[in-house]
């Protein structure tokens, strides 16, 4: 299984600068070995503004339950600031959000 992670900024935050996106990105979820992916948009009725703005991604290659579970665990009680973070499990070709 693959778990991808989204980050969509809050109204009030404008990050374009990739390099330091990915850096603080893999500073918050040093713990699970995230992959760097770039921006993807999401679409409107899976995000919390209900924009069409790119979500930076990164991704846990390998993952199995544990790692969804304490994944879920951890960005409830240690929210990122400025960002609405969303995860969607992928198993063979089908995606499931799961926070």
């Amino acid at each position: 299984m693959q778990l991808r992670i989204c980050f969509e900024n809050k109204e009030s935050v404008n990050v374009n600068d990739p390099a330091m996106m990915r850096h603080y990105a893999e500073s918050y979820l040093s713990d699970f070995r995230p992959e760097w992916g770039g921006f993807i948009m999401l679409p409107h009725d899976e995000t919390a503004r209900k924009t069409m703005e790119p979500a930076w991604q990164m991704f846990i290659r390998e993952a199995n339950g544990d790692t969804e579970r304490r994944l879920v665990d951890y960005l409830d009680r240690n929210p990122m600031a400025a960002y609405h973070v969303h995860v969607y499990r992928e198993e063979r070709s089908d995606e499931v959000k799961v926070h």
